[in-house]
């Protein structure tokens, strides 16, 4: 038996249906296909909510209060039970969810405020508009400044000629 065969016969087997003939050959099936099987538990557990015989007691004029208060405009959102409103759960609750979205939107509105606001930056050096390369150029550009400007002034030899620049020489 394959697997579209047995789904067909599912639903009977569950309810009884089936003659013994019928029967066997699917639950042989059954034994070796998990698919099937889940598929015949599920329709079992289904019937199970569904009790023969079993009536719901409807309370004696419940037709004419759902009609009343439906013609009176009543949506249905606080329940009424002897002239006294049950449903301040949901007032409440209608409060807590509008605080909520309200700091939401205020959160959002803070964050966009932030990501507006300029990048840091340090003079001509913006975080956002240089490659790593870039960067690193421009650094090494104001570490070669800085040692300029603080390194020892040339002095003139005896012989009338200058001394060179050591920082120069480094950087070479």
């Amino acid at each position: 038996m394959d697997c579209k065969s047995a789904s067909a016969l599912i639903a009977g087997y569950v309810d009884g249906e089936l003659s013994e003939a019928q029967a066997s050959p699917l639950r042989q099936h059954l034994l070796g296909c998990a698919g099937c099987r889940s598929l015949a538990q599920d329709s079992k557990s289904l019937k199970g909510w569904f009790v023969p015989g079993a009536a719901v007691r409807v309370p004696p004029g419940f037709a004419a209060r759902v009609a009343r208060r439906a013609f009176a405009g009543d949506r249905g959102r606080e329940w009424v039970r002897d002239g006294e409103a049950f449903g301040r759960e949901s007032k409440i609750r209608s409060l807590v969810l509008g605080l909520t979205a309200l700091a939401a939107g205020l959160l959002l509105a803070v964050s966009l405020v932030f990501g507006a606001m300029q990048r840091p930056q340090t003079g001509d050096l913006w975080a956002d508009d240089l490659s790593r390369e870039a960067v690193i150029e421009r650094l090494d550009e104001l570490n070669r400044a800085e040692s300029r400007a603080t390194a020892p002034k040339e002095t003139p030899r005896p012989d009338g000629s200058e001394q060179p620049d050591r920082s120069d020489q480094e950087n070479r």
